[in-house]
């Protein structure tokens, strides 16, 4: 998949290879291709020439996407996207930015797929690290808690970064943190995590984790969610499920 967008295994076996081309040339049709024939955008080309290969630039992409995946599988290649890929220094560069998802959207309003393109964009968030993190997100959201904040630094009274959870609800001291195995069998990393929850505790920041399970059936995660933030004065109403995310 063009820019190691992450897709569902659906459309990962599917060994057919997507050719688009210019609205009024013919859609090639041959055994494993599939055809798409597509209008220029209102600003860039939808296409850019690498390694001798033109292929479709980020935002278009994406937007091409839209015909193949649902609502939470479109904002998680959406998130990827915003994300980007990582430089030897460590550094992330972005493979496209949140205006140029929204220009090209913009550029393209008769497209059949508009109100799933509009409500992803509204869902997209930067910095976010991995499709499963994308999905704790959705759930959260779509059960009517408040908007949580994506990666941002905790820090202490002195200003130094004790933590970064993978969300954190605003005005609760309360933050999520997607487990996966890594953090299991890297003994190293799970040390980190061990002094990391001691400074936590000591500034009265919960951590709620959650692990695969949770997302396949999130209810317990949620009540967990909901009895932390009462104790903390939230006096909002859950509305879980709402948007029918589904995982």
């Amino acid at each position: 998949m063009l820019y190691g967008v992450p897709l569902p295994r659906r459309l990962e076996l599917d060994e057919r290879i997507h050719l688009s081309v210019a609205r009024g040339t013919r859609a090639p049709q041959r055994p494993g291709v599939v055809g798409h024939s597509t209008a220029p955008g209102a600003h860039d080309a939808p296409w850019l020439d690498s390694r001798g290969l033109r292929i479709s630039r980020a935002a278009r992409l994406w937007l091409d996407l839209a015909s193949q995946l649902d609502l939470v599988e479109l904002v998680i290649a959406g998130d990827y996207l915003l994300r980007g890929f990582r430089q030897p220094s460590g550094r992330r560069t972005p493979f496209v930015t949140m205006n140029q998802l929204r220009d090209e959207a913009a550029s393209n309003p008769a497209r059949r797929q508009g109100r799933l393109i509009s409500a992803a964009l509204d869902l997209i968030r930067e910095r976010v690290d991995s499709p499963y993190e994308t999905r704790l997100r959705l759930i959260v959201q779509s059960a009517g808690f408040p908007d949580p904040i994506v990666n941002e630094p905790i820090l202490d009274a002195r200003g130094d970064t004790i933590a970064q959870p993978d969300l954190r609800i605003p005005g609760f001291n309360v933050g999520l943190e997607y487990q996966g195995d890594g953090h299991r069998k890297n003994r190293s990393q799970w040390q980190r995590d061990v002094v990391r929850r001691r400074e936590l505790d000591a500034i009265k920041w919960k951590t709620i984790e959650a692990v695969a399970l949770d997302i396949r059936n999130p209810g317990h995660l949620l009540h967990t969610l909901e009895q932390q933030l009462r104790e903390r004065g939230w006096t909002g109403t859950p509305t879980w499920p709402t948007l029918g995310i589904e995982t």
